[in-house]
């Protein structure tokens, strides 16, 4: 169904003629700056009165032509990136898992949602792959934007490479930003701002010490890899999340092993016993410490925000700060 078959739908079902629903998918163009196509400004306007034009998409679409709250959508495009799953705690205390792949055509990107079972189709996929989506459904992101999701009767499978035009699947560029303009997600920026808070409940992740593979305590009592491989007696690796501020919004970012020992100042040996006192002890001593950091940005769906994982972090030293605004101020 294109726009004139929405417009059409739309005056069958609400009571608007075919001119003040133009004009009202025109004003949805602007509000969104262009960053909606016609059709998708017109299925917007559709949801707004009430009508129901899910079986529209059962066609495939591009991505500038999906938005909120449709269902049956079809698509074809490529994988641009997969993100490292997340493990949570659901309130009935059962592990739940989510994971996100970002898809992309010529016409933009979207964001994949998989949760529990579904993590598996991101463990057969690579970046760069075309793939075909039918019977998926989507939701409104906490940004406004378009998020797929996979229902019960949704179809996954690989698309002929000749069906998906090449995309550029990655930018490696980094970018210094203001920690209030770190807004997209699988991008790459460097921020500088203050410690203002150190999680410490949970800082502590399990590995096999021979492969390095994470460790997890099953129903039994026994330590187990993801494989089922079990392990005697497994180290601990830390995983730090912090807020850091810099006056312009701020960000939670986490950092594993050797990056979250160096920030907090621990020893090889308390990380790998599990010395919680030791890393609760060190997180009261760098709150208010200003760091500089280089990572990738991703989108956690458990916080509902965009967070950084850092690759590398330097202290910053407010007296050479302070010094290096003198100088430019003289100059």
């Amino acid at each position: 169904m294109d726009t004139d078959e929405i417009i059409e739908k739309i005056v069958e079902e609400a009571d608007l003629d075919e001119d003040d629903i133009q004009e009202k998918i025109d004003e949805k163009m602007e509000e969104f700056s262009g960053l909606v196509s016609e059709e998708g400004a017109a299925h917007l306007v559709a949801k707004e009165h009430g009508v129901d034009i899910a079986e529209a998409s059962k066609q495939e679409l591009k991505v500038e032509n999906i938005v909120p709250e449709m269902r049956k959508v079809s698509i074809k495009a490529r994988v641009v990136n997969i993100t490292d799953p997340n493990t949570f705690e659901r309130d009935d205390g059962d592990e739940g898992k989510v994971q996100n792949v970002v898809l992309g055509d010529d016409t933009g990107t979207i964001r994949l949602t998989l949760w529990d079972e579904q993590t598996k189709i991101a463990e057969k996929v690579q970046e760069g792959d075309a793939i075909h989506i039918a019977g998926a459904y989507t939701v409104e992101d906490n940004r406004e934007n378009a998020e797929l999701r996979l229902g019960d009767d949704v179809q996954v499978k690989m698309a002929d490479e000749d069906e998906v035009p090449e995309i550029e699947t990655r930018d490696t560029t980094t970018t210094s930003a203001n920690i209030g303009e770190v807004r997209t997600e699988g991008s790459s920026f460097e921020v500088t701002g203050m410690l203002v808070d150190v999680y410490t409940s949970n800082p502590f992740y399990m590995v096999d010490p021979d492969s390095g593979d994470t460790v997890r305590e099953n129903d039994d009592g026994d330590y187990v890899t993801d494989d089922g491989d079990e392990v005697e007696d497994p180290d601990y690796r830390l995983a730090i999340s912090c807020v850091v501020d810099d006056g312009t919004g701020n960000i939670r970012v986490v950092l594993f092993g050797d990056q979250a020992r160096d920030l907090l100042e621990i020893t090889e040996e308390e990380e790998k016993e599990g010395d919680k006192k030791a890393v609760e002890d060190a997180a009261e001593e760098v709150i208010g410490k200003e760091i500089l950091i280089q990572g990738r940005t991703r989108y956690n769906d458990y916080f509902g925000r965009i967070e950084m994982l850092a690759n590398s972090f330097e202290q910053v030293s407010t007296e050479e700060e302070i010094k290096e605004l003198l100088e430019i101020m003289e100059a």
